[in-house]
């Protein structure tokens, strides 16, 4: 395009030039770029009104005469109605002087030709022929023609629009980055620029800069744009109207339906309910479109709708592209089975400020109740399509639009509310699989925060809570998520009864939700009330397993590790008898890994964890939160069995993506950050250590996890670990101690994480020279463990290891504090219980 912003008329000669794009794109401007300095060179520039097949007439009569055709002629042209563009023609082939013809706004070249035959538009060597106009169809110019279409201003130039418009020659810094975001938050179409320039710049204007004008735009999109366009510094006419940011996409829609199609202003109105994303083609269901807008306008079918929007991509109005989000290299994984579909899907695109205008003026229409149930209902439809004829790509084009979606609707539509919470609930099924959880987590509060503007059944509401209470959780919010559970449980009593399947599938969240807020004792009582239920009942053997694998995952929390056992195979059991996904089945076998090695039984828990894991890969993206979850344990027992270097590696890896994935403060990043902060005391990294740890203190701070008893502790446990590796053994003594006595009152006097600070305390009284009080203290920790884990548990060995070391220790006791580097690593927080298992819910 450089040739014909350079106003050198030698490199258009003999063509013909066809300069398109949408309405208010800068098509007229930027042929005046090129016209104006041709003019000054004494090129004859001739200007064509083109919006109108009479003015293109009137306007070739006035050509022929300019050019000095016969009189005669022209008189007897007027008098007959001859062909004004073949006489016009006959005077520009004829003439010596280089000439510029220019057709503006030739958005209806259909009628035109209608009018005055199909050589109204021709190519001449004596001169050049440049077109502007909203249609791009080929099939409406001359095959010769050169096709240049113009696109949004970028940021750089968009920005230097606007510094230009209000004469800011040397912009202060912060005044630039305004005009930057207001050239984005405009799209860069040139129209709305130059109008909010005219705004801005007006004496005693309202919204007298950049910042002021953007944040009025979000406040009130319509006025302030109707404010811009009055502040125009041309006078307005009616022919201006045309021009104005609330009308111009009219015009064109206004042109097709002169032209017989059908449906495109009801089409784009659709659009606009969506969010300015792609939207794949086929969700515009023609089926759902006539029953949501009847016949009124004509018939609807596959073939119209297509045409429709050929009709649309043609004046600029929407592009269509090929998409597939979710279309990217990942060895070993074909992600829930219908990932590993390539192909790309036919989208639409409308430009963001098109769709903005287009949703202004459906706000007005009186039939916008029509178009925003076809929105909601095309998307409905999507339900029965799950996993099977929708592929993972066509799921991640669907997102913005229903969290967008939810957003914008109406409160007047709580019919169409429903159906989009109903629509949600598959939507979390896609984001849960692919790992997106920050996203499921916005979408969710986005219903949740909408619930009083539609005052929807009970029924209704309860997903709601339920759906935002599950996403709480994964997120780590888990004060929030323990209100939510709680008042969809009350509404589940309510509305559903309490032997509803929903109802107690709310009751297994709880269980789930209580458990992970540190309550032990009370979850514990309430996962096995809810297995006894389940049971005895023998009628959802899917909440069984579920109930079973919670106890066996609170149990294991608690130190009861031979009863937690017994529950995950019971739990292993039922998934191996149901028909469950293999997502699901992947949970419940890590639960079992993760007991074996708690139990003591390192190869078959790190065994038992890769296969996990290998399945998890089958079905999940590489960078799921379930996966970064086994490869955490599976780094856990490899940092146990003395390969710490090859576990500090993975614990890094993960923890970079689960920050990227989670955020900062997810208790899943936290604690993963607090393994690596683990590992660098054992091997001597103490500040580096130190500095990690006290990150991680911070985080468990911010994010409200003070509550979480077993994660503070352990962090706490291991700076306490730096301190004895310093030599600070009093200081260190009375921190195991006050550790010691928090763990007996919240975990229990035998549960293994208290052992192990005993186990550290006892030491710690060698290196005060107390070796008699440590070899007592040591007796007492290996009983228990011997009680607690059994004889040949790694800890036990471990513990009888030390015995026997300070049995030999002399009188004055151990003097040199090397005692820390002897505690074989071990993960002492408890576990993360596994993601929702996911059982149907229809």
């Amino acid at each position: 395009m450089e040739y014909l912003g350079a106003g050198d008329l030698q490199s258009l000669i003999g063509k013909i030039t066809i300069l398109h794009g949408m309405g208010g794109i800068g098509k007229t401007a930027f042929a005046l770029t090129i016209a104006w300095p041709m003019c000054r060179r004494g090129v004859r520039v001739l200007w064509v009104q083109a919006s109108q097949a009479d003015s293109v007439r009137t306007a070739l009569r006035q050509i022929a005469m300019q050019l000095g055709g016969p009189e005669a002629q022209a008189r007897q042209m007027a008098a007959d109605n001859l062909n004004a563009a073949d006489l016009a023609w006959e005077a520009l082939h004829a003439s010596t002087k280089p000439w510029l013809l220019v057709f503006d706004s030739a958005d209806n070249p259909a009628e035109i030709e209608r009018e005055l035959g199909p050589g109204w538009l021709e190519g001449s060597e004596a001169g050049a022929v440049l077109v502007t106009t909203r249609q791009e169809s080929s099939d409406l110019w001359p095959a010769e023609a050169s096709k240049v279409k113009l696109d949004p201003l970028d940021s750089l130039a968009g920005t230097e629009m606007l510094l230009d418009l209000t004469d800011k020659s040397e912009p202060h810094s912060t005044e630039r980055e305004a005009a930057r975001a207001l050239s984005g938050r405009l799209g860069g179409i040139p129209l709305a620029l130059r109008l909010a320039g005219c705004c801005v710049s007006q004496p005693l204007s309202p919204l007298p800069n950049f910042e002021a004008f953007r944040e009025a735009l979000d406040r009130d999109f319509e006025s302030v744009v109707d404010r811009a366009a009055d502040a125009s510094l041309r006078p307005r006419t009616d022919d201006d109207s045309r021009n104005l940011v609330m009308q111009t996409w009219e015009v064109s829609l206004d042109a097709l339906e002169r032209q017989g199609i059908p449906h495109v202003r009801s089409i784009m109105r659709v659009l606009s309910c969506w969010a300015s994303r792609p939207v794949p083609v086929g969700l515009l269901s023609p089926k759902i479109l006539l029953r949501t807008h009847g016949q009124e306008d004509g018939p609807w079918g596959a073939l119209v709708v297509e045409r429709a929007l050929r009709a649309l991509n043609a004046v600029g109005l929407i592009d269509t592209i090929n998409e597939n989000p979710v279309a990217r290299p990942v060895e070993g994984n074909d992600f829930y089975h219908w990932a590993s579909d390539t192909r790309a899907h036919s989208c639409i695109v409308l430009h963001p400020l098109v769709a903005e205008v287009n949703a202004a003026q459906l706000d007005r229409s009186p039939d916008r109740g029509r178009s925003w149930a076809a929105a909601v209902r095309c998307l409905g439809a999507l339900r029965g399509m799950w996993g099977t004829e929708t592929t993972a790509a066509y799921w991640q084009l669907i997102v913005p639009h229903i969290t967008s979606l939810v957003a914008r609707l109406p409160g007047a539509y709580g019919d169409l509310f429903e159906i989009t919470v109903n629509m949600h609930t598959y939507l979390s099924k896609y984001l849960r699989l692919s790992g997106q959880y920050e996203t499921g987590y916005r979408s969710a509060r986005g219903f949740h925060d909408r619930l009083d503007s539609f005052h929807p059944s009970s029924k209704t509401r309860f997903l709601v809570e339920y759906e935002y209470a599950e996403w709480s959780w994964h997120m780590s919010h888990l004060e929030e998520a323990g209100e939510l559970i709680a008042e969809a449980c009350r509404l589940a009593e309510i509305s559903l009864g309490p032997e509803d399947f929903l109802a107690l599938m709310a009751r297994e969240l709880a269980i789930a939700i209580h458990a992970e807020r540190g309550f032990l004792e009370s979850g514990e009582e309430m996962a096995r009330e809810l297995c006894e239920e389940l049971e005895a009942k023998h009628n959802f053997p899917q909440l069984s397993m579920q109930s079973h694998h919670h106890l066996a995952t609170i149990l294991r929390e608690s130190g009861q590790l031979r009863e937690a056992e017994n529950h995950s195979r019971k739990a292993v059991q039922l998934a191996g008898e149901i028909d469950v996904p293999a997502f699901t089945k992947a949970v419940v076998h890590h639960e079992m890994g993760v007991i074996l090695w708690h139990r003591g039984h390192l190869d078959q828990a790190r065994k038992l964890l890769t296969e996990v894991m290998a399945l998890q890969k089958k079905h999940l993206p590489s960078w799921h939160p379930s996966i970064l979850i086994t490869r955490y344990d599976i780094a856990s027992i490899h940092g146990i069995q003395g390969n710490q270097m090859r576990a500090l590696v993975d614990f890094m890896d993960i923890n970079l993506i689960e920050r990227d994935l989670l955020g900062h403060q997810h208790r899943n990043t936290l604690q993963t950050k607090h393994q690596v902060g683990q590992i660098m005391v054992a091997m001597g990294e103490l500040d580096q250590a130190e500095a990690v740890l006290q990150e991680v203190e911070e985080g468990q701070r911010a994010q409200g996890l003070l509550g979480r008893s077993a994660d503070v502790l352990s962090t706490r446990h291991e700076l306490v670990h730096i301190k004895a590796q310093r030599r600070k053994h009093a200081e260190a003594h009375r921190d195991w101690r006050q550790i010691l006595e928090e763990e007996k009152g919240s975990l229990g006097a035998e549960h293994p994480s208290t052992l192990r600070t005993q186990y550290n305390r006892a030491i710690s009284w060698a290196a005060l020279g107390f070796p008699g009080v440590a070899r007592k203290e040591m007796r007492r920790v290996l009983s228990a463990r011997r009680r607690v884990l059994g004889e040949d548990h790694y800890e036990t060995r471990q513990a009888a290891q030390m015995l026997t070391d300070l049995t030999r220790l002399p009188p004055e006791g151990w003097r040199f504090g090397g005692f820390g580097r002897r505690n074989v690593p071990t993960n002492r927080k408890a576990r993360r219980t596994g993601p929702t298992l996911n059982v149907p819910r229809d």
